[in-house]
């Protein structure tokens, strides 16, 4: 269930007013009336049922009843490195993948990108980004959104992120591709608790950026005989992490 979001910290039985667009969005949106119940999170990560007790045209007023259990981080550390696609499939990548339980998204220009951002530009997307993360947060109840970073290029950003025993590299037709579909049995057993994936934008990688990616030590793999969107890909790659060693797996 979907939630809002208080600045502060939140104990049960006192009286809180709400302000600002969290405020603004239950008054508009929700249409709720006193005495109704809504569910709001605290700056710590702490879930409420709260009931309305006031309201006015820019603020309300609430008191915390009791607290409701949150939906807990999936056991798999979950990477995207994602070239810069166009903006709406980018808007839905940050949505989609959060709702999936990505921990963290890298994005960098890449060769075939539409277009790069300089720095002062990147500054303002990124609060864009962390903007809509939060919103696909609150939507389907994920406690906190994911990490979100800007790369200039696929060289910055490896030598940015942390080692990663498990990187791939999304490289349809690859001689060398593996399927994640070979990871059945024994080794499916195997923990795997941390795993990256990168993905090209909508024209591809250039041949220099799989080869610095396969320098990295990543490992190219397939998805499958049809050539995927990008956005298409990395819900797809997400989803099968997700369901061999994450939580989308009934046998968890």
């Amino acid at each position: 269930m979907s939630y809002f979001i208080f600045d502060g910290v939140l104990e049960c039985g006192r009286q809180y007013e709400l302000k600002g667009e969290e405020a603004g969005h239950i008054l508009k949106s929700r249409r709720l009336s006193v005495g109704d119940y809504f569910l709001i999170q605290d700056e710590q990560g702490l879930r409420f049922e709260v009931v309305l007790q006031n309201l006015s045209r820019n603020s309300l007023k609430f008191v915390p009843e009791k607290t409701v259990a949150v939906p807990p981080q999936s056991p798999l550390r979950l990477e995207i490195l994602q070239a810069l696609p166009k903006e709406k499939a980018l808007d839905f990548i940050l949505q989609k993948t959060t709702e999936l339980g990505v921990h963290r998204l890298d994005f960098f220009g890449g060769a075939h990108s539409s277009k790069v951002f300089r720095t002062s530009q990147s500054e303002r997307q990124m609060v864009r980004w962390k903007r809509i993360a939060l919103e696909a947060s609150k939507q389907c109840g994920r406690q906190f959104p994911p990490e979100i970073y800007w790369h200039s290029n696929l060289e910055t950003a490896l030598s940015a992120l942390p080692e990663c025993p498990n990187s791939w590299v999304l490289s349809p037709g690859s001689a060398d591709s593996v399927s994640w579909n070979n990871n059945t049995g024994a080794d499916r057993a195997k923990p795997k608790e941390h795993q990256r994936v990168l993905v090209g934008p909508e024209g591809g990688f250039h041949p220099e950026e799989i080869d610095l990616a396969l320098r990295s030590g990543m490992r190219p793999v397939d998805l499958g005989p049809r050539i995927l969107r990008t956005e298409t890909a990395v819900v797809s790659a997400v989803a099968i992490l997700q369901f061999l060693w994450g939580d989308l797996s009934q046998n968890k």
